[in-house]
């Protein structure tokens, strides 16, 4: 293997010393309380399905004391590999941007050129029905229809006009809010529409309530013992009793 593609795998860097050292994967996730399914993803170096960063991280040093591996090392790989992975995703989205944006002018351009054959169409139409002598003469309201349109303002007042408007109303944004009870003593990382994490310690009969914009980052480290709500509605935690689990709302 290549050894520039070997010093970026921090996954397959701890399953190489995991299966060296016979031990399962089941056991790691015993040791250190991270569901298996975390554990594969890590193992995979699936970055799509990952949490964050900041999460990753404490995987990475937990597996690695768990299997005796240098978890300075895996962080590092860790952090080398996501760099290239987000340079891949910056790239891809700046030649996606290019390509929509050439659309987009393609787009813009047929709709002025179609606007400008309509608009000769109609000048053409008009000039063919206009009179010769080109004047045009507007018929004056018959006195009933000023009659009639007087007794409908007596009758119907000011208001009928008025009401037929209805002033616009302005939708509000909703906010997140989450809403967390301690079942059981436990700890808690959050992160709040992607910025910095904040934790937190809980004891049993705890509440928490936290508000987002645009969404909650997730670390518990009992997922048996959490109780959410997120705008009043209950919030299903796949785990059980003691295990870490991690999740993303909504």
């Amino acid at each position: 293997m290549n050894d520039s593609k070997e010093s970026l795998s921090f996954g397959r860097y701890l399953q190489a010393i995991r299966l060296e050292k016979n031990i399962s994967l089941e056991q790691v996730a015993a040791q250190t309380r991270i569901g298996l399914g975390n554990l594969m993803l890590v193992e995979k170096e699936d970055h799509d399905q990952l949490p964050a960063a900041v999460f990753v991280k404490g995987f990475l040093r937990s597996y690695a004391a768990a299997v005796g591996a240098d978890g300075d090392e895996a962080v590092r790989r860790y952090e080398s590999r996501l760099n290239v992975v987000q340079k891949i995703a910056e790239s891809e989205a700046s030649v996606g941007k290019s390509q929509t944006s050439l659309w987009w002018k393609l787009v813009i351009s047929l709709g002025l050129f179609i606007c400008i054959i309509a608009l000769s169409i109609l000048i053409i139409s008009y000039l063919r029905h206009t009179p010769e002598s080109g004047v045009s003469f507007q018929q004056a309201p018959s006195a009933a229809a000023e009659k009639a349109d007087s007794d409908v303002a007596r009758e119907g007042g000011a208001d009928t006009f008025l009401d037929t408007a209805a002033p616009p109303v302005k939708a509000a944004s909703e906010k997140l809010l989450l809403k967390i009870t301690a079942l059981e003593n436990t700890w808690i990382k959050v992160i709040i529409d992607e910025k910095e994490s904040a934790k937190y310690t809980l004891n049993s009969g705890d509440n928490l309530e936290l508000e987002a914009s645009i969404g909650f980052n997730l670390l518990f480290g009992n997922a048996g013992g959490i109780k959410l709500m997120l705008n009043d509605k209950s919030v299903f935690i796949p785990g059980e009793n003691g295990e870490v689990v991690t999740m993303h709302l909504p």
